[in-house]
């Protein structure tokens, strides 16, 4: 007798290969992403259309209109939810205000800590919740999402969910976010009452673990808190930007690796008290719960959390654990919870890094599996190779530029990245409870972290580690199918040594180019570095050059200078000593001769002036007298501003006593204006000195405060603007622009352009840009 049977697969199996929750997550997400771009009436007709889709396909249940109804039941939820919040985002009357851009007194809820901008670390920024806004003639009140922009030591010392009232005026927020507003306070924050015991503990914990590192030697004392909960505040901005480079900033983003980390060791120390399912639950709930608490809302701490608790709640009930499905679950929960989450470009990084993981990582592992290596290795080797693939084509279509070293110093990190995440995590328990040993355990951490940053430091000086490429969704489409193709050919055993041949060739051949290209070409003129939101532009000196301001971020200017070979400065200009022209010193001292520095006096922009002067050490720095003249080679600059008897009282008193200069290069004229505005450019006028040029950096990033005179006296052949992508402050202005190109001058835009190089040729003037 015999029978017939089919053994039913395991229940993992079944859930690992079921792609339904996946499928409506990534509808919620699309929905999410139409309604935030959109308005109550497009979000609506997007939720209608979706629901049409599920109702057709609602008797398929397999095949690909099976697959389109799940998605668009996604789609359904994340449109449906997110035209909610946008109705509330567009109130009229809160509209009316922002476009106004009235002044009135604002009463907020703080959602997260203020902290430094990363354009201008004399500020600082906070998402909040803003409750009611008064002006003289009208009153609005409600629950509006807004991006608080403000200076002062006082709102420094608030925290999160502290409310407050301060003096402030409304204005537009970017358009595809739920923020309703950009609330620029006009004074100090007036506190009102205490903040929840959540945002009181967070706080505690923040401030124990900074008085625990006061011991420790920077920049370790600044990375440890970064480690242990996600606070850069302390960390040095250029080592920030070479974590940023190399791929690491992963491990100073409070994410699923710390959350995984913190939360395997707690359950590992109840099973060792033979504690049972639900107090080991328990005990990892409150482990994800405390640090998702001091962390912040940030994307990768909320989309880790849920994915914790997924895991958690399967514990709990006994079934196993589907990776896939609680990345879905994940996602689908925070994008409905927070529909502004479907727009931020950290959470998709975070979200394809996981996709990666899951996908490709423990299946490259295996064949080195098979081969004998032990599977700690194989993961060590497959997980940041397969996450860098997942998040390239997201980074391409960023702009963000691609690092060539990420794999290898991730690697070689994984060395320390568990030990020294546990001791900072564990510096900053214990500093809660008991400083002496919260400061133990930060000296402990420290020794680790040296290693992270040896790693970072040069892995950025590294000839090529930023590999910049063109931007756009079009470019990230095409790398993504470029790199979908290369992984079906290897996938392909006839075609695997081929492949590995071409791609080795191509990294050989990728290294010459690394190292021997660069330098200015010739005939050069002048360079406009692409700093973003700033200025950075470097004339050629003899045998070095003269750099003229320095940008808001160390990486930018450095990288620029280190493509025009360039490792001695005859002169520093700095216009003055606004954060988007100084902050970025770092960059250009670190490891170049620089012989001197030429500014105006601090004036009101204090901060960046002590930054200066901490940077600068020995370097002598000169005043700038108007009729001075300095010579190098067939350079020749002459300063033109600020008068003798400074400015004052106008809209921006340091903008309109910067350092202005007319340089002569070969023959050559060059104006340098700095941030002049209205009163400036006048002064610059009055002078009678000579403002006609064959090249102009446009004033104050082309901002509308130009005098129409002064452009036309300049009368460039080419008309430069330093400005960054998205600005919040609307630079360039279109009108100066018009004026420039009715004149005919051609204008270039680092926003557009990247980085911008002139060069002459006989009378012929060539513009080479790298965009």
């Amino acid at each position: 007798m015999s029978a017939e049977f089919t053994l039913r697969p395991a229940p993992s199996e079944v859930v690992r290969r079921d792609w339904r929750l996946p499928l409506v997550a990534a509808g919620v997400w699309a929905g999410a992403l139409a309604g935030l771009y959109g308005t109550v009436a497009t979000g609506t007709l997007t939720a209608l259309a979706c629901l049409t889709l599920v109702l057709a396909g609602l008797k398929r249940q397999r095949g690909l209109t099976a697959a389109i109804a799940t998605a668009a039941f996604g789609g359904v939820l994340g449109a449906g939810v997110t035209t909610v919040h946008v109705a509330a985002r567009d109130h009229p009357g809160l509209a009316a205000l922002t476009e106004a851009e009235t002044s009135g007194e604002a009463e907020l809820v703080l959602h997260t800590v203020p902290k430094p901008s990363t354009r201008r670390p004399d500020m600082v920024t906070a998402t909040a919740r803003l409750r009611a806004f008064t002006a003289d003639d009208v009153a609005v009140e409600g629950n509006w999402q807004v991006l608080i922009v403000a200076s002062g030591e006082e709102w420094r010392q608030a925290t999160a969910g502290q409310r407050l009232t301060a003096p402030a005026v409304l204005r537009e927020a970017d358009p595809g976010r739920l923020t309703a507003a950009i609330v620029s306070a006009r004074g100090p924050p007036e506190l009102d009452g205490r903040p929840a015991f959540a945002h009181r503990f967070a706080a505690h914990v923040r401030e124990r673990l900074a008085t625990a590192v006061a011991g420790v030697p920077q920049p370790e004392a600044g990375l440890i808190p970064a480690l242990a909960v996600g606070d850069t505040s302390m960390m040095d901005a250029e080592l920030a930007a070479d974590f940023r480079s190399t791929g690491l900033v992963h491990l100073v983003v409070v994410s699923g690796y710390h959350l995984s980390l913190v939360v395997g060791a707690v359950l590992a120390v109840a099973l060792a008290l033979r504690a049972g399912p639900r107090a080991r639950v328990l005990a990892g709930t409150l482990a994800a719960a405390a640090i998702v608490v001091v962390a912040g809302p940030q994307p990768s701490v909320l989309r880790a959390a849920v994915m914790a608790g997924v895991t958690l709640l399967a514990l709990a009930v006994g079934r196993p654990r589907a990776a896939m499905p609680a990345l879905a679950t994940a996602v689908l929960v925070v994008v409905l919870a927070d529909p502004d989450m479907a727009a931020q470009a950290g959470f998709a990084l975070s979200v394809a890094a996981c996709v990666g993981l899951l996908l490709l990582a423990f299946r490259w592992a295996k064949p080195l599996e098979h081969r004998g290596w032990p599977p700690s290795v194989a993961l060590a080797v497959t997980i940041p190779l397969a996450t860098q693939v997942a998040v390239t084509p997201l980074l391409v279509g960023l702009g963000s530029g691609v690092s060539l070293v990420s794999v290898p110093v991730n690697l070689l990190a994984a060395l320390v990245a568990a030990p020294v995440v546990m001791l900072s995590v564990g510096a900053a328990a214990a500093a809660a409870v008991w400083l002496p040993a919260g400061e133990v355990a930060a000296q402990l951490a420290a020794l680790p972290a040296r290693w992270l940053i040896w790693l970072a430091r040069n892995g950025a000086e590294v000839p090529g580690a930023m590999l910049p490429v063109p931007g756009g969704i079009w470019w990230g489409l095409a790398s993504a199918g470029a790199l979908a193709v290369v992984i079906g050919a290897a996938r392909v055993r006839a075609l695997r040594r081929p492949l590995l041949a071409v791609l080795v060739a191509a990294g050989l051949g990728a290294v010459p180019a690394c190292l021997l290209t660069g330098g200015p070409p010739s005939g050069w003129v002048v360079t406009m570095c692409d700093v973003g939101q700033g200025d950075a532009l470097v004339l050629p000196a003899g045998d070095a050059v003269v750099v003229v301001d320095v940008g808001p971020e160390p990486a930018a200017v450095d990288a620029c200078l280190e493509a025009l070979e360039v490792d001695r400065i005859a002169l520093l200009v700095l216009s003055h000593f606004h954060i988007d022209h100084t902050a970025g010193i770092g960059g250009v001292l670190e490891g170049r001769e620089v012989a001197a520095i030429l500014a105006p006096p601090p004036g009101e922009a204090r901060y960046g002036f002590e930054l200066v002067e901490e940077r600068a050490g020995a370097v002598p720095v000169l005043e700038a007298v108007p009729g001075e003249v300095f010579e190098f080679g067939q350079t020749r600059l002459e300063v033109l501003g600020p008068p003798s008897e400074l400015l004052s009282g106008t809209r921006s008193d340091p903008n309109n006593n910067s350092v202005a200069v007319r340089a002569e290069v070969a023959g050559t004229s060059v104006l340098l204006t700095g941030d002049v505005e209205l009163e400036g450019q006048q002064a610059l006028l009055r002078s009678g000195a000579a403002l006609d040029v064959d090249v102009l950096k446009v004033p104050h990033h082309g901002s509308a405060f130009q005098v129409r005179e002064f452009l036309e006296a300049s009368g460039p052949a080419v008309a430069l603007v330093g400005v960054g992508k998205g600005n919040e402050y609307g630079h360039p202005d279109p009108g100066p622009l018009g004026l420039l190109e009715e004149a005919g001058a051609l204008v270039f835009r680092t926003d557009e352009e990247g980085r911008i190089t002139v060069v002459r040729n006989g009378n012929r003037f060539e513009v080479t840009t790298e965009g």
